[in-house]
């Protein structure tokens, strides 16, 4: 629905997909993705089902927000974005390709916007399938941790 966000999901899915295939391995990366893509789409359709819940008092000329459309990888590309800044917090990366941050910071920040989209409504993004993904990468890490992936 956003060019703008498709280009940015490309990207994110270039540049920390071909690191978490450098060090994984290009099956683990399609698992990673795939994970994402179902962890993200179970948040948002969760989030959907509440939503549709909470807007019985909706008004006629406002849009449902039940009715939203889910559309994209949003989630898959957000769990391969998230594992590899877990996986790597104090890696430098360039915040719109110019400022120098510590990833940990963007991971902090782009989990803290998703949180802000569910709270403000947004209808553009799906911040529940965001969030969905960067649970799918909480448990990747945690899993590669123990050793268990």
């Amino acid at each position: 629905m956003d060019v703008g966000h498709i280009i940015s999901n490309m990207i994110g899915l270039y540049f920390f997909g071909t690191n978490i295939g450098r060090v994984f391995g290009p099956e683990f990366l399609l698992k990673l993705y795939l994970a994402g893509a179902v962890g993200g789409s179970v948040c948002f359709l969760v989030h959907k089902a509440y939503m549709a819940a909470s807007s019985k008092g909706w008004q006629p000329w406002n849009m449902d927000p039940s009715k939203i459309p889910g559309l994209g990888a949003s989630g898959a590309v957000n769990a391969i974005m998230l594992l590899d800044i877990f996986l790597f917090p104090k890696s430098t990366l360039y915040l719109e390709f110019i400022i120098p941050v510590p990833a940990i910071l963007l991971g902090i920040f782009l989990i803290g916007k998703d949180v802000l989209r569910i709270i403000e409504g947004d209808s553009h993004i799906s911040g529940a399938a965001h969030l969905g993904g960067a649970a799918v990468a909480a448990i990747a890490w945690a899993r590669l941790r123990k050793g268990r992936f």
